[in-house]
Parts: C-alpha cells; sequence; structure tokens
C-alpha cells in the first residue's frame, strides 16, 4: 500500500521537503496581492486566506503571519493525504481542486466508502492541531489534481510561542466551527430519532 503524505512529512521533516515549503510574503507584496482591486489573478494565496470564512476575524497582517507558518502543496489525481487509523498532524484548506473523505483503506472501491466531498476554502483535518496524538478518522484522497494550504502541528506550536495571540484566534475559530458542526449533527440526530419512533408508533 503507497504511503500518504503526512506519513512523508513525518519521516523526513517538513523543513526538509521541498514540496511542504513554506508560504512567506513580504508586507506590501502580501497586502498587494490581498488588493480585491489589484491586476493580479484571482487565486493568490493572500486572496484565498481573505475569503476562507474560517478566517474571517483575522486583519491581514494576521493573515499574512498566519501564512508564514503554512505550507503549500499540489497534488496529483488519486495522491493520498492522509490514512484512515494514522496519526494526524495537519490542517488544510483546499485551495484549488476537490478532496474526497472515505472510511475505505483504498483496498477496495473508493465510491462506495465516500462521505464527503470538499472543494474550494473547505477545510479538514482540524483535530490533529487540537488533539495530541489524533487519530484520522478517514482517508482524504486527491479526487482530481488539486492543491492544498496546511498547518502541521509543530508550526502551530511555534505560532504559539512566536504569536500567541494570532495561535489563539486560530485555534478559537476551529473550536467555533467544530462547535457548530456538534450542535448541526446533534439536531440532526435528535430530528432522525424522532422520526424513528412516530415510524414505530405507527
Amino acid at each position: 500500500m503507497a504511503g500518504s503524505y503526512e506519513n512523508e512529512v513525518k519521516e523526513t521533516g517538513a523543513s526538509k521537503l521541498e514540496l511542504t515549503k513554506k508560504i512567506d510574503f513580504s508586507m506590501m507584496k502580501y497586502l498587494w496581492l490581498a488588493n480585491p482591486l489589484s491586476g493580479t489573478r484571482k487565486d493568490s494565496i493572500p486572496k484565498f486566506l481573505r475569503n476562507v470564512e474560517l478566517l474571517k476575524n483575522f486583519s491581514d497582517n494576521e493573515l499574512r503571519i498566519l501564512a508564514k507558518y503554512m505550507h503549500s502543496r499540489k497534488f496529483a489525481e488519486g495522491e493520498v493525504v492522509f490514512r484512515a487509523g494514522e496519526i494526524g498532524i495537519g490542517f488544510y484548506f483546499v485551495f484549488s481542486g476537490t478532496i474526497e473523505l472515505s472510511h475505505d483503506d483504498l483496498g477496495t472501491d473508493v465510491s462506495d466508502e465516500k462521505f464527503l466531498v470538499l472543494e474550494e476554502f473547505s477545510y479538514f483535518g482540524e483535530l490533529a492541531l487540537l488533539q495530541e496524538g489524533n487519530q484520522r478518522t478517514a482517508t482524504a484522497l486527491a479526487k482530481n489534481k488539486c492543491e492544498l494550504v496546511g498547518i502541521f502541528k509543530p508550526d502551530l506550536d511555534n505560532l504559539i510561542v512566536r504569536h500567541p495571540v494570532i495561535a489563539a484566534k486560530l485555534i478559537q475559530s476551529i473550536s467555533i466551527a467544530l462547535a457548530d458542526r456538534l450542535y448541526f449533527l446533534t439536531s440532526e440526530a435528535s430530528k432522525m430519532y424522532k422520526r424513528i419512533k412516530q415510524l414505530e408508533a405507527k
């Protein structure tokens, strides 16, 4: 079974991998690329980060600093970001393309096991930043050519030391998103339970 991107990072070390080169912009370049009126291409990373809902409460300078702790990586169709059961280390945003999450180990037909398809501006893997030794509950697969922008747990640890306010805002944003997701799932489970009870009563 072929390895995953995250295992490659863990075994080699993100700092030694060309494909996990960190994103870095000077302040002026970042603001220029993030400016909606600039003539640069619409899919620049600064503009992308500015339009991610999870990061809406960050200032441009905070996003620029956060970007310095992030990595950009292009994936070929069928490439595995991480597998179910692996210890997670990264949190990712879909910059372009499509990511498919499944419970499958890729030893069978993935399409039979998929449960979520993520497109541009979506994010996944956030529990790896919040929970020490988090075990992935799904396999993340590049459905087509795609690019991810992500941050690894060691990068977040460095961000906490050097820029605690920005790190706190990121952790808070992720926590709120998780709480919203949990509320939605709890609400749906409650509706399903009531529906089952109604069917049983007939």
